[in-house]
């Protein structure tokens, strides 16, 4: 049998807040920081002169070999650009329309570009954010 008495731990009201406040705002700045996300697809399921919503962000093809990646959050008022077609990638909320290439205004009542998003690659696979 052990005789040693295991230890005892205290802790006051004061300090076990501060370590909860101290925890949960560490874990909610990570959890929330930009850039923190990151999504991965396969080049080949871009479209050639289109693209692909793929989590928060959009990743577009507008000629072959050339990837663009942009934030699927809409410039305007936050909404989630949701669908890419015919050149454009839109926000359905007030709809606004982005150039897949560029991430310029197309048409609709938004005044700034679709926010553009690190991309890089790995082998055959695109990766998108952090």
């Amino acid at each position: 049998m052990n005789d040693k008495a295991a230890p005892k731990f205290t802790c006051s009201r004061r300090g076990f807040l501060l370590g909860t406040a101290t925890t949960a705002a560490g874990a909610l700045l990570a959890a929330c920081a930009p850039g923190s996300d990151v999504e991965r697809v396969a080049a080949a399921d871009i479209p050639v002169g289109g693209g692909t919503v793929v989590g928060d962000y959009v990743v577009t093809q507008p000629e072959e070999g050339v990837f663009k990646a942009f934030s699927a959050r809409c410039p305007h008022q936050g909404g989630t650009i949701n669908a890419v077609r015919d050149g454009v990638m839109i926000c359905p909320d007030h709809n606004s329309h982005f150039d897949i290439e560029t991430g310029d205004v197309v048409s609709g009542p938004s005044r700034q570009p679709a926010g553009t998003a690190k991309l890089g690659s790995e082998g055959q696979e695109l990766i998108v954010g952090g």
